[in-house]
């Protein structure tokens, strides 16, 4: 019997970003490829293929490849992808919702900005994650808290003559009132 036939052979697929091995891993979707440089580069794909369904064809051309664009769904929603996926992983962005930037408190590196969780609820956190995990529920305002000084406030109410506004340190929570 020929023995070369149950040797092990190992494949070795190499990060198209920094050239490192890629490991194989399990994450709560399943089974994914993830570079061994993590967390200096954060390259990863799936195993199994992701299904987005398509919805239409755009006229329009696909900035990275030049192929065409599609409407499609997904596990967030609607969003615009290259129909070259997964050779081309060109998605357009909704745009941020917050317009002016708010630094982040926790880390004073990056800025909040708005992110959408696993049931497509808008939350915001910080753009240096995972190296911040700093999040608020809703949209902050810049308000300093009169008890804490925390710089950032939650909107918790509105009337047409004040709003009520409760600071969003989770330690402090004061809940306080403003004039419009």
């Amino acid at each position: 019997m020929n023995e070369s036939l149950f040797h092990h052979t190992k494949q070795e697929e190499y990060c198209p970003k920094c050239s490192s091995i890629l490991q194989m891993k399990q994450g709560k979707k399943g089974l994914f490829l993830g570079c061994s440089s993590y967390p200096q580069c954060d390259y990863l794909r799936p195993l199994h293929r992701v299904e987005h369904k398509v919805l239409k064809t755009l006229d329009e051309s696909c900035p990275q490849c030049g192929d065409l664009l599609q409407l499609k769904q997904g596990a967030f929603g609607m969003f615009i992808g290259c129909r070259a996926y997964p050779q081309c992983d060109f998605v357009v962005h909704e745009e941020q919702k917050i317009e002016e930037k708010i630094p982040c408190p926790e880390c004073r590196k990056g800025n909040l900005v708005a992110r959408r969780g696993r049931q497509g609820k808008t939350f915001y956190g910080c753009d240096s994650f995972p190296h911040c995990k700093f999040s608020l529920p809703t949209q902050p305002y810049e308000m300093p808290c009169p008890k804490c000084s925390f710089p950032l406030a939650l909107l918790k109410s509105e009337s047409e003559a004040r709003q009520q506004m409760q600071c969003a340190n989770k330690i402090c929570r004061h809940i306080f009132e403003i004039s419009k």
